[in-house]
């Protein structure tokens, strides 16, 4: 399983401004914020709170760069905040209005992409896991090469995540490389099982729990 943290950072020239209006518009990924959470926020400050879900990190990153979006807080998986600092989208944080602040687990605060955490908080972790039919299949699953080569039980049946971060780091396993590889020669094996292994894919979609429903 491909191991995830979701970090919160601010949008450049938005927050001040929605916060002075009542209001608070989060750009997040979908079914990811509880409704109770919201609502005591609501209720303890007084301030209106919208949620516009995403599906994947590159569809955010695109609607952000495109401006006109009004959204005051982003929350991309961690290995995109370095972009989003890169590209001027976000804004460095105000530790001294962030009470809280204080009470984040050590671990979580040092990392490579955000030293010193100046533009993003840590918010949630996670794993993406791996669901199977075992009435349509009852092999081996602990294996990427139920993704990378599917049995023919499998072969059209088989939903991924578009996370390219998710996807090549399956390929990378698959093809015996270590996790951010530069090694050239294995990336050329990994483009090449992707391109092998894609139409045997049925899709690529973040639809699982509705797709289980």
């Amino acid at each position: 399983m491909k191991k995830h943290l979701t970090a919160i950072a601010v949008l450049l020239g938005s927050a001040g401004m929605a916060l002075a209006e009542g209001e608070l518009q989060l750009f997040n990924w979908g079914d990811y914020t509880n409704p109770e959470l919201i609502k005591k926020f609501e209720d303890e400050t007084g301030i209106k709170v919208t949620i516009t879900d995403y599906d994947s990190n590159d569809a955010a990153l695109a609607k952000i760069e495109a401006g006109g979006h009004g959204f005051d807080l982003v929350v991309p998986s961690a290995n995109y905040v370095q972009i989003y600092v890169e590209k001027g989208l976000v804004q460095e944080l105000d530790l001294s209005k962030l009470s809280n602040h204080g009470n984040i687990a050590p671990q979580w605060m040092e990392s490579s992409y955000d030293p010193g955490r100046k533009f993003s908080v840590p918010w949630q972790w996670g794993s993406t896991g791996v669901a199977v039919n075992k009435t349509a299949y009852s092999g081996d699953i602990n294996t990427s090469a139920i993704f990378m080569d599917p049995p023919e039980e499998l072969v059209g049946k088989v939903n991924v995540t578009p996370e390219m971060n998710d996807v090549l780091s399956l390929a990378i396993m698959y093809e015996g490389g270590e996790p951010c590889t530069e090694d050239t020669e294995i990336l050329k094996k990994v483009r090449d099982a992707l391109l092998e292994a894609k139409p045997k894919w049925q899709s690529m979609d973040y639809g699982m729990t509705e797709k289980m429903a």
